[in-house]
């Protein structure tokens, strides 16, 4: 018995019990890892359950989460007809879906499938975020296309999945595994354990009437079948045809990626007074990112807020105006998915900050603006007492080929003050993680080119290991946010810094990080 099949849970007793022969037609294959990788993976938390976290909040009887694998290059309406069908089959079946996740696959199986016209995985994540962003239970789970070495057999999805949703959600959670018709053999993976669900698509009558009433899969409350009667296909979308693209996605899919970036370097009051460290963490960070990008500096000393003769409502933490709001945008794990706009973790509420101020004129101010989103935000939620006379930004929009981008050096640098992306956990909480692997695909939120973003990621947690070397400091002295992601994953209060990031080094050097560099 191959390896691979021993130690998985659903194709194990279904070949013991019936034999190689329907394993592989159930959709097995051997994959090129050459050493199993682990399938309880609890720790790397590049999962996003804000949705299920959210839902469960109701109480309701047979949770269930449902998960869909695929190329996904590129997401459209189609896929999302598919979990909106499944939904229906198992709330019909008397499920209550809490959540539901696209898994988009591993590079090597897409570059395989579609040559040159393979997106990478980086790019398939980001459009299935703007795909779900709007959704209230779809995520998107970046483990599969991010965090493994090889193209893997969706199975290994399933059971990873399982495992840490039971472990970090709730263990009485159902999994269920979503497939379209043209792929309803793979419901025989499921035949001894594990549920299925399979959607009905045009074309696909055959291989759907074969399959739905195979003596296997006879178990009315593990598998379900429905229709979705949506033909669209990525194939389509290749050819040029966008009518099926979700608005979001199509947006994305025509946004120019910026290849310059304005790098802010702030002063050591950020980073526990350690000079001399901080001075080489952003040596490091400035070399690292011009291999990638067109950087300029632009020292926190150097910059003010522009001059007003009226107040400043300022939304930047490292510049105070005469008044000040702590808003932050907010992100499912991974940084693909943005839910909208909040109070900085561990402030106060936005409605309290903005009883606060005084009435009258004022300007907002922000470092920069992309989409105007954050503003529209703020200005949406001041009373009408506070009247918003203009807005001031260090950098501002232009044209695609002069479009420059502004990071926060702090953001790369685990515990910084105010720095790294605010990230929903798996409690509910807030966190604040490093612009790295495993937490955030430097490529969504850095524009690192895909293909770069592990080397990228390995390089980051070795700047940050370098930055903590000899100071003592522990997971306890880390600011709440960051030190909320640590325990999260895993780690202990007296945990040493230094030795957290070069866990994350060796993590990412591991065969299963994959490394196209």
């Amino acid at each position: 018995m191959h390896w691979k099949i021993d130690r998985d849970p659903f194709y194990r007793p279904l070949h013991a019990a019936h034999g190689l022969v329907v394993v592989r037609e159930a959709g097995f294959f051997e994959d090129t890892a050459t050493a199993p990788a682990a399938l309880d993976d609890l720790t790397t938390l590049c999962t996003p359950t804000t949705r299920i976290t959210e839902n469960l909040a109701s109480a309701p009887a047979r949770p269930a989460v449902l998960v869909c694998t695929g190329s996904f290059s590129p997401v459209h309406a189609g896929h999302l007809a598919m979990m909106e069908a499944a939904r229906g089959a198992a709330e019909a079946a008397g499920f209550s879906v809490v959540g539901g996740y696209l898994s988009p696959g591993h590079d090597e199986y897409i570059t395989l499938k579609l040559g040159a016209a393979a997106l990478s995985a980086s790019q398939r994540l980001v459009l299935c975020g703007a795909a779900v962003s709007d959704s209230d239970w779809l995520m998107v789970d970046p483990w599969e296309a991010l965090h493994r070495a090889v193209a893997v057999n969706f199975t290994d999805v399933i059971a990873r999945l399982t495992a840490y949703l039971h472990h970090h959600i709730r263990p009485d959670l159902t999994v269920f595994y979503v497939c379209g018709s043209d792929n309803a053999r793979f419901a025989l993976s499921f035949a001894i354990h594990g549920r299925c669900i399979v959607v009905g698509r045009p074309g696909s009558a055959q291989p759907l009437a074969r399959y739905r009433h195979h003596p296997l899969l006879a178990d009315r409350d593990r598998f379900l079948w429905t229709d979705a009667n949506h033909d669209s296909s990525s194939t389509a979308v290749r050819r040029g045809d966008h009518s099926v693209l979700p608005d979001a996605v199509a947006r994305e899919l025509a946004r120019e990626r910026p290849t310059a970036l304005t790098l802010r370097l702030e002063g050591a009051d950020v980073a526990w007074g350690r000079t001399a460290a901080l001075q080489d963490f952003q040596a490091g960070l400035l070399a690292l990112l011009s291999a990638h990008l067109n950087v300029c500096l632009a020292p926190l000393a150097a910059q003010q807020i522009p001059a007003s003769r009226v107040p400043v409502i300022s939304l930047d933490p490292m510049l105070p105006g005469d008044f000040d709001l702590a808003v932050s945008r907010c992100f499912d794990l991974g940084g693909t998915t943005q839910r909208g706009h909040i109070a900085r973790p561990d402030t106060p509420p936005l409605a309290a900050q903005c009883a606060a101020l005084p009435s009258g004129s004022c300007v907002l101010f922000d470092d920069d603006i992309c989409t105007g989103g954050t503003t529209a935000f703020v200005r949406a939620q001041l009373p009408e007492r506070v009247r918003i006379v203009g807005v001031h930004h260090l950098t501002a929009p232009g044209p695609p080929e002069a479009r420059r981008e502004i990071a926060d050096a702090r953001d790369f640098l685990l515990g910084s003050t105010a720095g790294g992306l605010v990230v929903v956990l798996p409690s509910g909480a807030l966190g604040r993680a490093p612009y790295a692997l495993p937490f955030v695909d430097p490529s969504a939120r850095a524009s690192i080119p895909a293909a770069h973003i592990h080397t990228f990621s390995r390089a980051i947690w070795h700047l940050n290991a370098a930055f903590f070397a000899g100071s003592e400091l522990i997971v306890a002295d880390l600011p709440p946010a960051a030190g909320r992601l640590m325990q999260c994953a895993g780690w202990r209060e007296g945990d040493a810094l230094e030795t957290v990031c070069r866990w994350h080094v060796a993590l990412l050097s591991e065969p299963a990080a994959p490394d196209s560099c």
